[in-house]
């Protein structure tokens, strides 16, 4: 028997394992015999290298009674992780990550997401990520392997590694089919996905790639900011050529909106839809014969709240209808169908002069209806159209010990300044300041505060104020006016206790010499001081206690430009649009230019004239020369704007208003049905409803007008006409909301409960087969 050897013969049957130091290389049988010619009773410094030639080595050495321990072979290692890596490729790969690792610190155990963040360890969070089969977490993974091929600019892979890559990819083919769309190994194939996948295809998609992409959502990886400016610049070329390209007849506004919806059916990445919409907006910002109410309201859903208000400015309001007779339809009529347009008229940026003759027509239609209404009608106390009405002592004073009353008296506040202030008293208190009452009433004659701001402090016509000015004064001591503070005054109030307020603003800011732009932009801060100021003064007054604020003001003013043009007739004063005598005298020579209030009929203490359009009288000198100029949001004559005058109701924390119902309705898919709205207004003060809307998903919402008031804790039935009735799996799964516009002049929504159904050709499940 042979002796026992005392240490192990190496074999590296693979031939590519590390060879320890001091050892030399066998890799023929010469060369085994001349290493073990003089064999002893150890194991020679040898490693024995190759298949064939260990497999016979190994069975001598052991037959000796010796032991054979075979080397670590990094490649077939390799090939034990990914089948089907060839020897020779598997070889090349441990090459390379034995300049990563060493020799002999290579991680235990070896896995494929620590190889390739050997290879590629600027993906690292790639290889590490489990596979999934949901569709959030292959999107995730898809994104970033997306985004980091095209970072990387990788055109090919090395040919050692695709067996590598391949395996990982199929990890996740196997969680989720849909990544072997969404995953490309193929460098340009993946570029193509990416493209495609953020709503930049080259191409049309294919059904499976667009199915991938459905399954999916959203592309996760952002749109590289080069394709975003490309993507940008093109459409900004495409628009212009898709609305010049429309059919003869067809209006540009539906071409743009039919390029949104094209344009947007591409499934376009989140980065990109502010872009595509932005061109939208900036083209029919540029050519407003586009600009519609019903593409308005197709891109109103993307958009956000600061781009719509912008685009509203720019959206002409429909003209208003002919003026009607009676007091209360008349002061609907100025604040909701002549002031919308009157205020985009007059805050465009280049005049129009069609719609300033527009505004020039209804407002001298309102001026020769008030002229004839206002001395039987328009004047005194009796009807809520009155001004002079809600300045009653018995409707402005506490009604009650517990209650305080603030009454503003703000000096030139039109009717849109007030809302404007009322919706940011609301927004300031964060809601616990609420208007419960805005009511609409015409202000005295002439439209300056010489004749008004007394008289509405008063509660009687200006020429009654003129035989007691000592009294009223003496009765006024008390009021804050403008260079002192409210708050400090409403800090000391109890219950039971009136404070008025009469500051004078924003008359002031408004006649400022400046760019109209400049003065209307001074004019919202001041507008925002004041609505500040009434949340401070509220702050001030014991929770305990009932607050009510009474915000009015003593008149109107233009909303427009206006040129000091018109000359003062002899003898008269002037200020703004009227030039008026405090002293009777002989009736005036007529003019084509002035309107002239007889002062019997009027309770004036002489005539007094005002500019029948939208001019000013000129400015007296001193020397009596008169000069002209621009006077802009002027006021003194007879337009609606300067006519018209708010007094709103504000209280603290009123009932929230709350619309609760139901959309009942059924007809026939395709054809014309009703929906009846079943309302209840569960607040204690009316609403008005605006409009009903229906939404589905995917397609633009449906909108109907619903102009009726609905009265607090009352209910009532509206219908509503809908062509074109959807199919039955489109109505049930419909969303309706009911809008109402809030005293304020805010709008709320409130969702309605869903009714609706379909008559269709079938519409119950019927078993074909069953007789059979």
């Amino acid at each position: 028997m042979l002796p026992a050897l005392s240490s192990f013969l190496l074999l590296d049957p693979h031939g590519d394992a590390r060879v320890p130091v001091g050892y030399a290389v066998v890799a023929t049988e010469l060369e085994w015999l001349r290493e073990t010619t003089s064999i002893g009773l150890s194991a020679p410094p040898i490693v024995v290298r190759g298949l064939e030639l260990t497999r016979w080595v190994r069975k001598w050495w052991e037959a000796r009674g010796g032991e054979c321990q075979e080397l670590v072979s990094p490649g077939y290692t390799l090939q034990r992780l990914v089948a089907t890596l060839p020897t020779a490729t598997a070889q090349a790969i441990a090459e390379e990550l034995h300049t990563h690792w060493g020799a002999d610190t290579w991680p235990a155990p070896l896995t494929l997401p620590a190889v390739l963040t050997a290879l590629y360890p600027a993906a690292q969070a790639l290889w590490k990520s489990d596979s999934n089969n949901e569709p959030a977490a292959v999107a995730a993974i898809a994104g970033q392997w997306l985004a980091w091929l095209h970072h990387t600019d990788q055109v090919e892979w090395p040919s050692q590694h695709v067996a590598l890559l391949t395996a990982w990819l199929a990890e996740w083919e196997k969680a989720a089919p849909q990544a072997a769309l969404l995953m490309p190994l193929d460098p340009a194939m993946a570029l193509t996905t990416y493209q495609a996948w953020v709503g930049l295809a080259p191409a049309p998609l294919a059904r499976p790639l667009r199915q991938a992409f459905a399954w999916a959502g959203p592309c996760p990886a952002p749109v590289p900011a080069p394709w975003s400016a490309a993507a940008r610049q093109y459409w900004e070329t495409d628009l212009p050529r898709y609305v010049d390209a429309r059919p003869t007849g067809t209006e540009a506004s539906l071409a743009v909106a039919a390029w949104w919806a094209q344009t947007n059916n591409q499934l376009l990445h989140p980065d990109l839809l502010p872009l595509v919409l932005n061109v939208a907006v900036q083209y029919v910002s540029q050519h407003r014969a586009a600009l519609t109410a019903d593409l308005l309201r197709t891109l109103r859903a993307s958009m956000a709240p600061e781009d719509y208000a912008r685009l509203v400015r720019y959206l002409p309001p429909p003209e208003p209808g002919p003026l009607p007779d009676e007091p209360e339809a008349v002061l609907r009529w100025t604040t909701d169908e002549y002031l919308p347009y009157r205020l985009w008229q007059a805050t465009l940026d280049q005049p129009d002069e069609a719609a300033i003759a527009t505004v020039r027509h209804h407002a001298l239609a309102f001026g020769a209806w008030l002229l004839t209404t206002y001395p039987a009608r328009l004047v005194g106390a009796t009807h809520p159209y009155q001004h002079l009405y809600w300045a009653q002592p018995n409707r402005v004073l506490p009604q009650s010990p517990n209650e305080v009353v603030v009454w503003v008296i703000a000096d030139g506040l039109s009717w849109a300044d007030a809302r404007f202030v009322a919706q940011k008293t609301g927004e300031l208190s964060a809601n616990r300041l609420s208007t419960t009452e805005a009511a609409r009433c015409f202000g005295l004659l002439p439209t300056i505060t010489h004749f008004t701001k007394v008289p509405v402090r008063a509660g009687i016509p200006y020429q009654n104020t003129l035989g007691r000015l000592p009294e009223l004064a003496s009765a006024a001591t008390a009021d804050v006016r403008d260079s002192q503070d409210p708050v400090q005054r409403a800090s000391q109030l109890a219950g039971g206790q009136l404070l008025v307020w009469k500051p004078l603003q924003p008359d002031a800011a408004y006649h400022e010499s400046a760019e109209a732009s400049v003065v209307r932009r001074n004019a919202l801060g001041i507008l925002t001081t004041l609505a500040q100021t009434i949340v401070d003064v509220a702050q001030e007054i014991p929770r305990s206690l009932a607050l009510r604020v009474l915000l009015t003001t003593d008149h109107g003013r233009m909303a427009g430009l206006g040129t000091r043009a018109v000359t003062v007739p002899e003898g008269f004063e002037a200020h703004g649009r009227v030039a008026y005598r405090l002293v009777p005298g002989p009736p005036p020579a007529p003019s084509p230019d002035i309107e002239w209030l007889d002062p019997e009929f009027f309770s004036l203490p002489g005539w007094a004239g005002v500019v029948r359009d939208e001019r000013s009288f000129r400015k007296l000198r001193k020397d009596g020369s008169q000069a002209g100029g621009p006077d802009n949001f002027s006021h003194g004559g007879i337009w609606p704007e300067e006519v018209v005058v708010p007094w709103l109701t504000i209280q603290r924390d009123a009932v929230p208003i709350k619309i609760t119902g139901s959309a009942t309705g059924r007809a026939r898919a395709g054809s014309t049905g009703t929906i009846t709205l079943q309302l209840f207004n569960e607040a204690d003060r009316p609403v008005r409803l605006r409009r009903l809307q229906i939404s589905w998903t995917g397609t633009p919402p449906f909108e109907a007008e619903v102009s009726t008031t609905l009265s607090g804790q009352q209910s009532t039935s509206v219908s509503v006409p809908l062509s074109n009735w959807p199919d039955g799996l489109r109505i049930g799964t419909a969303t309706l909301f009911i809008t109402v516009e809030l005293a304020d002049g805010r709008e709320q929504q409130f969702s309605l409960t869903n009714q609706l159904s379909t008559d269709e050709f079938q519409t119950r499940q019927v078993d074909l087969l069953g007789d059979l």
